[in-house]
């Protein structure tokens, strides 16, 4: 029953990592989407739970063959949702790079992680009452899962994302599962496993052919993964020239004749043979009258370097973080433009682009930003007024910040004013001057001293420059400046007066562009976006009356709406604290990683001393009631994240809140009277929707709309309704 537990745990773990990948590398991976894909998940779970609870005390025989059987094909059903996944694209008829209607998506999603989210939840109640007739605590089975989902999203995160392939680590879950599933059968009085007074007896018969239905299946997948992953990728794209995933996500490179095609998770990057790292890189350039020192965040392999060495600079500083995206460039680019990676002029940073900012040890004559726009709280970082500043601080005199953000040439929706609004009214709260220039996308020249916004002299640098352009002509910047559009971009921008700026702990402004977003396919949700922008704490503490009104009128509701207000409080606050994390230290990889993993490992720990405790019913609800009660310390963590803290701070309050967490449900459980399964079916169901409203509510609108310190304040609420809720 422990490995078992642990099994489960193991799969639902990698599992979930690895289809939220598939599901990001196929749709659109903006925080609305992630936190859909995560709702659904706990969603799923959440009822296989409550169902299995209902059914958790059938006879002992049956029991274990539902647990073997459940087991067994619970790994193999994450390799076969990821071929769902890869065949969505074609399915649905969605070209490579376009994006997916938001009504099928969200039935695609639904449909990807309901097997393995219904199986797993289901499994959980059953293993935890076999646990318990075992004479071992019920809180037990809750810690040996965390120690699964533990090992498995350390092992996946720091070994099994570099070294394997997707289908190749599902085999992995498979190998643990069946077993697991074998164990359990051999637990079955039919199987030939014996305890006798002289030890284990085993039959040759009952031995080798469960063994035989493990090891065949296990390395036949095995072996045939990297062939079926290479397949299947070639269902979404023709003319594949490449494919790897990184841990940032998977990178694609289509090849047709002499162009090649550049896609990250699905979302086109760049192809070579194209103009636009004309504009990108000659504009802010050309704007500035004698560049030499350049810094490029982003757009290094997309031809962006190229252009900026047409110029007579003396240095060039590219920082990108993802190194396989190099790598790939250096494959697949042409060689003359994968050449210009290794110029004398050139040094090439594999960092966190704000960080470098952050720890420059040199100045810059000109910025240029080149990152998609801030669809997730790790993009917005980019476009805050912190980070303006910190741009503006390793400017020379005259330097200049550029970046630009997709818009229309002619018609500007409510949503995309209100968007590109937020971004120039935050630059504008830090640079004194900032110049708009119109087109499919609009692009930002910010400078602490006067722009010269003189097309003439920027058409005669270009020419004394002597650099041979195809699109950015003299010509065409004279067009730039002379257009209607030039005045009427300005005007709608500063009609946009009352949109909120955009900071580090508001990120406002990737709520902005989910609303664009969405509206891009259904328009009627406008009226609803423009409603919850007004969104107050005042609102969420009303709205928390009601469960602790139901917790009153039906007593046996108070522990289960407890655990969980747990499991949302605990999302929300992992998620401010990663976000906090990510504003300071930057995201790469490594480090984000360790704070997801510290947050398992309290999660282990504090299961761990929850399990441990042998209180009764009633002061079990009242240690509840406590854990619940210091929720309420969440409202000064804000205070606590404007100090300059130490990087290990973060890890250390990571693994803190997963402590908590992770006690909660065995205290919980040790609350409950009655039947073992129904109960761990109940609670564990419990816990995983309030998780699943914290991954929907607090990524998409409390942390944007309220801000982290509102947002911390939501969950000492939380923790002050679970409180009432429990304690009498």
């Amino acid at each position: 029953m422990l490995f078992s537990l642990f099994a489960l745990g193991f799969t639902t773990a990698i599992a979930q990592v690895l289809l939220v990948r598939e599901l990001v590398a196929v749709f659109y991976g903006n925080e609305l989407v992630l936190g859909l894909i995560l709702a659904a998940w706990l969603a799923w779970g959440a009822l296989g739970a409550g169902l299995a609870g209902r059914f958790a005390s059938c006879s002992h025989k049956t029991g274990h063959r539902i647990m073997a059987g459940g087991l067994a094909l619970l790994g193999l059903l994450p390799a076969l949702q990821m071929l769902l996944v890869r065949a969505a694209r074609g399915l649905l008829r969605v070209p490579p790079g376009a994006l997916v209607e938001f009504g099928p998506m969200v039935g695609t999603v639904a449909l990807a992680v309901a097997p393995v989210c219904l199986l797993a939840g289901a499994l959980f109640p059953l293993l935890a009452r076999r646990l318990a007739e075992t004479g071992h605590p019920a809180g037990q089975a809750y810690l040996w899962e965390c120690v699964g989902a533990a090992v498995g999203g350390i092992l996946f995160s720091f070994v099994l994302i570099r070294y394997l392939d997707p289908f190749q680590t599902a085999g992995l879950i498979l190998t643990v599962d069946l077993a697991a599933a074998l164990l359990i059968g051999f637990r079955l009085p039919t199987s030939g496993f014996r305890l006798t007074p002289t030890g284990f007896r085993l039959t040759p018969t009952s031995f080798l052919l469960p063994t035989i239905s493990f090891l065949l299946p296990t390395i036949s997948f095995l072996l045939t993964a990297p062939l079926l992953h290479r397949a299947t990728l070639r269902w979404q794209w023709s003319d594949l020239a490449f494919a790897a995933d990184s841990p940032y996500g998977r990178i694609v490179v289509q090849a047709r004749e002499s162009q090649r095609v550049f896609y990250e998770n699905g979302v086109l990057m760049f192809e070579t043979q194209g103009t636009r790292p004309e504009e990108v890189v000659h504009l802010p350039l050309l704007a500035h009258p004698a560049p030499r020192e350049v810094l490029l965040i982003g757009g290094a392999a997309a031809g962006n370097l190229r252009e900026a060495l047409r110029h007579p600079l003396a240095h060039v500083t590219v920082v990108e973080s993802d190194p396989l995206l190099l790598r790939a460039a250096r494959l697949h680019l042409p060689p003359e433009e994968a050449a210009v990676l290794d110029d004398p002029r050139v040094t090439v940073v594999l960092s966190d682009g704000r960080r470098f900012v952050q720890t420059a040890r040199r100045t810059f004559d000109v910025v240029i930003l080149d990152l998609p726009e801030p669809s997730t709280g790790a993009l917005n970082r980019f476009y805050t007024e912190e980070f303006f500043r910190e741009v503006r601080a390793v400017l020379n005199p005259g330097g200049i910040l550029a970046l630009g953000l997709p818009a229309a040439e002619n018609y500007w929706s409510p949503e995309l004013a209100r968007r590109n609004g937020s971004v120039y009214h935050t630059l504008r709260a830090v640079f004194s001057h900032v110049l708009v220039l119109p087109g499919g996308t609009t692009y930002f020249l910010a400078s602490a001293d006067p722009l010269e916004a003189d097309p003439e002299r920027w058409g005669a640098r270009l020419a004394e420059r002597d650099i041979p352009t195809r699109w950015v002509t003299a010509a065409y910047i004279r067009y730039l400046f002379t257009t209607d559009r030039f005045a009427q971009v300005r005007e709608t921008l500063e009609g946009t007066a009352g949109v909120r700026l955009n900071r580090d702990l508001m990120p406002i402004c990737y709520y902005y562009d989910l609303a664009l977003w969405l509206s891009r396919f259904t328009p009627r949700l406008r009226g609803f976006f423009e409603r919850t922008d007004l969104l107050r704490l005042g609102w969420v503490a009303l709205a928390l009356v009601v469960p602790v009104g139901l917790s009153r009128l039906r007593r046996r509701w108070a522990v289960p709406i407890a655990v969980g207000g747990a499991g949302l409080a605990g999302m929300m606050l992992e998620m401010v604290l990663l976000l906090a994390f990510q504003v300071r230290y930057g995201s790469l990889y490594a480090r984000v990683s360790l704070m997801v993993a510290a947050y398992m490992v309290g999660m282990v720990l504090g299961s761990r001393w929850g399990s441990a405790r042998r209180w009764g019913p009633l002061t079990a609800r009242r240690a509840l009631a406590a854990l619940m009660g210091t929720l309420t310390l969440a409202a000064a963590l804000p205070l606590l994240l404007r100090w300059p803290l130490p990087e290990v701070v973060f890890p250390l309050l990571t693994l803190f809140v997963g402590g908590w967490g992770g006690a909660a449900f065995p205290v919980a459980l040790r609350a409950e009277e009655g039947d073992v399964g129904r109960a761990a079916g109940r609670l564990y169901g419990a816990d995983l929707v309030g998780g699943c409203l914290g991954a929907l509510l607090g990524g998409t609108f409390f942390i944007p709309l309220l801000g982290i310190p509102q947002t911390c304040g939501v969950v000492a609420l939380v923790g002050l309704a679970g409180f009432l809720a429990v304690v009498r």
